[in-house]
C-alpha cells in the first residue's frame, strides 16, 4: 500500500467575469512544484503543498499525480478518499467529474478512476474474479439522501463491528462496465441540488460522496479481498455575505459552512494523533 496523503492545491484559470472586471491573477509559482506565494493585500503569505498545480495544468496531470497509486490499493483490499475542497466556484466538481465524462480531454478523476478500474481487472490474470458495485448520495442539510433513488432523503448512518460504518438503506449498483458507471453517474449528477448564488450560477448545496467497491476473489484459494474508494465533491466553502444568499439557500450555506468546519476540526485531530 502507497500509504500516503497527499494535499495538493490546483488554480483555476479567470473566468469571463473576472476578466471582464479587470481582475489580476495574485499567484506565483515556485518552480519546485510545491510553493505558491499569494500575493494579496487582505491575506498575503506562502504556502506549501505536496504538489502546485497552475491554471494551465492538464486534468490527466492531476490524476496521475495524485491519485493512480490510490485506485491500485483498492483493488488490493484496502480503502482510500480522495475528496475536493475550496471556494464556491474553485473548480471541484471540474477536477472531479469534469464537464463531460465522454471527453478524453476534460473527464475528471472520476471517470479516469472508472478507466484504470476496469483496465486492471481486463489485465487481471484469469484466476481472478472481480465483482464492482457503486453508490452515490449527497449529504444535504445535514441529511444524507440517495441519489440513485432520491425518494430516500434521509437515511440513517449505522456501525457495526465487522462492518464498519455505513449507511443503512443506500442503494447499491452491480457494474460490469466503463459505460454502466457512466450512466449510474448522469443519473445520480442530476439529481444533485444546486442553486443559484453570486459566486456561481449552479453552486452545488450539498456534499457529495460516489463510492466504489471492488471485491477479489482467487479462485485458485479461495481467498478474497474487498477495498472501498470514496470520492467526494464537498459543497463550496464561502463568506455567506459575498454570495448573496437569502432564505433556503442562506440556510444551506450556514449547513455547509458548519459542516465543513466539523470536517476542518476531524483532520486537525487527526494530524495530532488524537
Amino acid at each position: 500500500m502507497s500509504n500516503n496523503i497527499k494535499v495538493v492545491c490546483r488554480f483555476r484559470p479567470q473566468n469571463a467575469l473576472e476578466i471582464k472586471e479587470g481582475g489580476q491573477p495574485i499567484i506565483n509559482y515556485d518552480d519546485n512544484g510545491q510553493t505558491v506565494k499569494v500575493d494579496s493585500k487582505e491575506y498575503p503569505g506562502t504556502f506549501t503543498f505536496d504538489r502546485v498545480f497552475p491554471s494551465d495544468s492538464k486534468q490527466k496531470d492531476v490524476f496521475d499525480y495524485s491519485i493512480s497509486t490510490i485506485v491500485d490499493d483498492v483493488i488490493n483490499g484496502y480503502n482510500g478518499t480522495v475528496f475536493a475542497y475550496g471556494q464556491t466556484g474553485s473548480g471541484k466538481t471540474f477536477t472531479m467529474m469534469g464537464p463531460s465524462i465522454d471527453d478524453e480531454a476534460t473527464k475528471g478523476i472520476i471517470p479516469r478512476i472508472v478507466d484504470q478500474i476496469f483496465a486492471s481487472i481486463l489485465a487481471s490474470p484469469s484466476t481472478m474474479e472481480y465483482t464492482v458495485k457503486v453508490s452515490y448520495m449527497e449529504i444535504y442539510m445535514e441529511k444524507i439522501r440517495d441519489l440513485l433513488n432520491p425518494v430516500n432523503d434521509n437515511l440513517p448512518i449505522h456501525e457495526e463491528k465487522n462492518r464498519g460504518v455505513y449507511v443503512k438503506g443506500l442503494f447499491e449498483v452491480y457494474v460490469s462496465s466503463i459505460s454502466e458507471i457512466h450512466e449510474v453517474m448522469r443519473r445520480g449528477g442530476n439529481s444533485r441540488m444546486v442553486a443559484y448564488t453570486n459566486m456561481n450560477a449552479e453552486s452545488s448545496r450539498s456534499h457529495s460522496i460516489f463510492v466504489v467497491t471492488i471485491s477479489q476473489k482467487n479462485l485458485v484459494d479461495g481467498s478474497v479481498k474487498s477495498g472501498k474508494l470514496y470520492l467526494v465533491d464537498l459543497a463550496g466553502s464561502e463568506k455567506v455575505g459575498k454570495t448573496g444568499a437569502s432564505g433556503q439557500t442562506l440556510e444551506e450555506a450556514k449547513k455547509i459552512n458548519k459542516s465543513l468546519s466539523a470536517l476542518g476540526m476531524v483532520i486537525n485531530a487527526l494530524t495530532d494523533g488524537k
